[in-house]
């Protein structure tokens, strides 16, 4: 789903008057600015008065770099609304519907095979939007080299989920895929019992104090790491990383970034926009694989508005029900 600002035929009158130097097309009725999760432009759609009296779509490429950012900077004054592709909200629904055990049911083949069925299913809806993407961007490409590019982009990319692999994310991100592939491909991998998409209202906490699979005493230690850490705001995330994924957030870590669990949850930690992937992050990793945690680490991440947020971090790698997962205390610092 995307957030989008409408710019109707009374705002574009107004963009006009305000940006008379950029001789702005009479015939553009309306413009639509696609914004993702991070509050980042992510396309650009425009209808035109046809000749013929009709809307026809417009290209906005045509109108050149400074009128396509004034449009960008202008946009906040138009109507908010939201928009999600069909074939998106399909997979999504498929992905609500995929079988979880618990402890009371007894996870066996048929159900893995239920599962596997269900991922394969969605993955064929977004191979389809990807090609099809893919091919609409080669009908409009401005060159015969670009042509031939996203034509064969179009050719390479994977039939099928278990041919998907890291070399794929490019092409799946440049017709703004990858976080869908990302997520099916995840879900594929992990064992049946691990809610990647888990809903609100039961905590990993709750979910694993809970578990009778859980080694005693389990629940306790993660307690207690809670309280030695002295958390101002946590989060709990797979481990990997390009990978991981945000499992579970507190209120205090959605303040400080300024973000809803609803945008974050399931998305890997990175692509979100909140995480940083530098070269301190890597040495941090480093840290919990050869160390098992680390303590008052120096970071930045990026809050709602993309601007970065001094923090201070410490982390643990734990083993909770025979799966690792990163938790995090993360504290906002002044820079130094």
């Amino acid at each position: 789903m995307y957030a989008v600002a409408v710019l109707d035929a009374d705002a574009l009158a107004t963009f006009r008057r305000e940006h008379p130097w950029l001789s702005f097309p009479d015939n553009v009725r309306e413009v639509s600015l696609f914004l993702d999760d991070n509050g980042s432009p992510v396309r650009l759609t425009a209808t035109a008065l046809g000749t013929d009296g009709a809307d026809c779509p417009a290209d906005p490429d045509v109108f050149g770099t400074e009128t396509v950012l004034a449009l960008i900077r202008f946009a906040p004054r138009g109507k908010p609304t939201t928009w999600e592709s069909p074939d998106e909200a399909r997979v999504w629904r498929i992905l609500e519907r995929l079988p979880t055990s618990d402890e009371m049911v007894l996870v066996d083949d048929t159900l893995e095979a239920s599962r596997r069925v269900l991922l394969d299913q969605a993955y064929e809806i977004v191979h389809k939007m990807t090609v099809d993407a893919l091919r609409g961007l080669a009908v409009s490409a401005r060159s015969g080299g670009e042509k031939d590019r996203l034509e064969a982009a179009a050719v390479n990319v994977p039939a099928s989920l278990d041919q998907v692999a890291e070399a794929h994310r490019v092409l799946f991100h440049e017709v703004d895929l990858w976080r869908l592939v990302a997520i099916l491909r995840d879900e594929a991998s992990l064992p049946i019992d691990h809610d990647l998409v888990g809903s609100d209202d039961l905590s990993v906490i709750e979910r694993l104090a809970a578990d009778p699979g859980v080694a005693e005493g389990t629940a306790d230690s993660l307690i207690q790491t809670m309280f030695d850490l002295s958390p101002v705001a946590f989060s709990i995330s797979t481990i990997g990383e390009n990978s991981s994924r945000y499992v579970r957030v507190n209120k205090a870590y959605l303040d400080l970034v300024g973000k809803s669990w609803e945008s974050i949850r399931g998305q890997e930690m990175v692509s979100s926009g909140l995480v940083i992937d530098n070269s301190a992050r890597e040495a941090r990793l480093a840290l919990l694989d050869c160390e098992g945690g680390y303590s008052g680490e120096r970071a930045d991440i990026r809050n709602a508005a993309g601007e970065p947020v001094p923090v201070l971090i410490s982390a643990r790698r734990m083993k909770l029900a025979g799966k690792l997962y990163d938790f995090e205390v993360i504290a906002e610092a002044s820079h130094p």
